[in-house]
């Protein structure tokens, strides 16, 4: 055997890689910040935060509504604890916290998601020991997959997603093995809630009527009906304003928009199909044989035991159809629900190889399949922890830029992290309270805590087609509080608000990319004087090519 039978020693292999994931999960957990550096991130927070306003009906449906809620009972704690229970601080100090030292609320978030991403691989482990299996193989991919650690450092849904997915196919299997009606509720619940958690969930409910249907021990259809009706009730449950407020609902809002379909563009369903299938045979790591060993096991149930291959393999490729059919499909975290199902595959052909009689198969097999992703998440945590020019620029504005001049930057995500003037945040405090905005309260509680000093800011208006999303409603509803500043007549429309200073980002818009900006980069380019740039270097400097611009006076 190529890893050792007994048991002790098995156990301390296992205790290795699970202090060896840790320290993956929780190196370069603070990358970004206090800036802030992800684009969904920001959000997600804010949703949480506005939560604390006293309503639970959220003002954005991009997201289903469990992972902020979850967010927001975490803030709740937050502010006891450094409130000291409300007797030292109040609600408007903590407010004017969130505006100018947000990093507490991310970091908290971040860190539930490394969390959820270890108890989910719980799941995976038990569903291994079901057979009777030594080496859980399928929670060590998935323990170093590169996906999941890039999903774990970041204040977002995926990793709550994972945890319940993997709990859905820790539950099918269940189901399908024994056929109980315990497991048709539990399997249907953990969907429910993975859907609510991250809607690219959706797609594995098909693991419910698989397992019932191909299990030697079916049980009446109703159970079946039954677990459904579970499934529903979980998603409502988390994320009852998608049925309170479906009108709202961001899917049915932007499909009636014709401008959703528009925003799609050119799109090559080949393209993302070759997409799809890299990203899950390359699930653990570029060069991992996993994606070998995925093949090899579904070869062995096939033959063994057909009805398994059917359950593990069809939610997998029902999720390779759909991401292909769709001009967004590519992004590797939209298959992290079924990647379970690839992963115990593997499982299946990593076990065959270690059970070959030659002394060193299992330890290559590992090697081979753990390795690759083991690298590649080291790389992740070295690249979160280098320096970035984000920050490079702005100290560079800092330094040289007089306060209370006027900027004019791309996205938050894609720029230095700048200050507002109070009379600026004073003004958007009162534009939002007259559209009854939920970010009244915090442009208000940041301009009553306002530090001093600061910048006149405006965001480049981007339209849904230039953003890359099929949103339209969702990108008007983001920029509604920001001070956006439309560019597409060129550098007149700067010189109208008095703009002194341009920073454009190469994660922004750019001359090359935004078409409908085409004129505005041209005149930038030409009757404009670059003051500064900042390039990343590899290995060295994070971040995107950033260029500081000085208009002519």
């Amino acid at each position: 055997m190529g890893l050792p039978k007994d048991g002790t020693r098995t156990g301390w292999w296992l205790a290795a890689a699970l202090a060896a994931v840790v320290l993956v999960r929780l190196a370069g957990i603070r990358w970004g910040l206090p800036a802030l550096f992800n684009g969904d991130e920001p959000h997600l927070v804010n949703l949480a935060v506005s939560f604390g306003g006293g309503s639970l009906r959220p003002y954005s449906f991009k997201y289903p509504t469990l992972w902020p809620y979850l967010l927001a009972c975490a803030y709740a704690v937050y502010f006891l604890v450094w409130s000291v229970l409300g007797l030292r601080r109040g609600v408007a100090d903590f407010v004017g916290l969130f505006g100018w030292h947000p990093e507490g609320f991310y970091l908290i978030g971040r860190l539930l998601a490394a969390g959820f991403s270890l108890a989910a691989l719980y799941w995976l482990w038990r569903a291994e020991q079901d057979e009777e299996r030594p080496v859980p193989w399928a929670a060590l991919l998935l323990a170093f997959a590169p996906v999941v650690n890039e999903a774990a450092h970041s204040c977002k849904p995926d990793m709550l997603m994972f945890f319940f997915a993997c709990a859905a196919w820790r539950f099918a299997l269940r189901l399908f093995a024994s056929g109980e009606r315990r497991d048709c509720w539990l399997c249907g619940a953990m969907l429910g809630l993975a859907a609510s958690s991250q809607f690219t969930a959706a797609p594995a409910a098909l693991l419910l009527p698989l397992a019932w249907a191909l299990g030697p021990r079916r049980g009446p259809a109703r159970w079946l009906g039954e677990g459904v009706l579970c499934a529903g009730a979980a998603f409502f449950a988390a994320s009852p304003y998608i049925l309170l407020d479906w009108r709202n609902f961001w899917f049915w809002a932007s499909m009636r928009s014709p401008e959703a379909l528009a925003a799609m563009g050119e799109w090559s369903r080949w393209t993302v199909a070759r997409q799809v299938g890299s990203n899950l045979a390359g699930f653990a790591g570029a060069w991992s044989a996993a994606g070998a060993a995925v093949l090899l096991g579904l070869a062995v149930l096939l033959r063994a035991r057909p009805r398994r291959a059917a359950l593990l393999g069809l939610p997998v490729l029902a999720y390779f159809l759909l991401l292909s059919s769709n001009p967004d499909g590519g992004w590797p975290r939209y298959l992290l629900a079924a990647l379970p199902g690839g992963a115990l595959l593997a499982s299946e052909g990593l076990a065959l190889c270690a059970r070959w009689r030659a002394p060193w198969t299992g330890i290559l097999a590992a090697a081979l399949a753990l390795g690759p992703g083991l690298a590649e998440c080291a790389l992740q945590d070295r690249d979160m922890r280098l320096p970035d020019t984000r920050q490079l620029s702005r100290s560079w504005v800092l330094e040289h830029v007089p306060q209370g001049a006027t900027l004019i930057l791309d996205q938050a995500n894609a720029s230095p992290d700048l200050a507002m003037t109070r009379e600026e945040l004073e003004e958007l405090a009162r534009r939002c309270e007259a559209s009854g905005s939920p970010r009244a309260r915090l442009f208000a509680g940041m301009a009553r805590t306002h530090p001093g000093g600061g910048y006149r800011i405006y965001r480049i208006l981007r339209s849904a087609r230039d953003l890359g999303t099929f949103h339209p409603k969702q990108v008007e509803l983001s920029q509604a509080d920001a001070p956006m500043v439309d560019l597409r007549p060129g550098l007149s429309a700067a010189r109208a608000v008095k703009a002194g200073w341009v920073v454009t980002s190469s994660f922004g818009a750019g001359p090359g990319r935004s078409a409908e900006l085409t004129a505005f980069f041209a005149e930038l380019s030409a009757q404009s004087r670059l003051e500064a740039s900042f390039d990343p270097v590899p290995g060295e400097l994070a971040g995107p090519s950033l260029r500081i611009y000085r208009l002519a006076d």
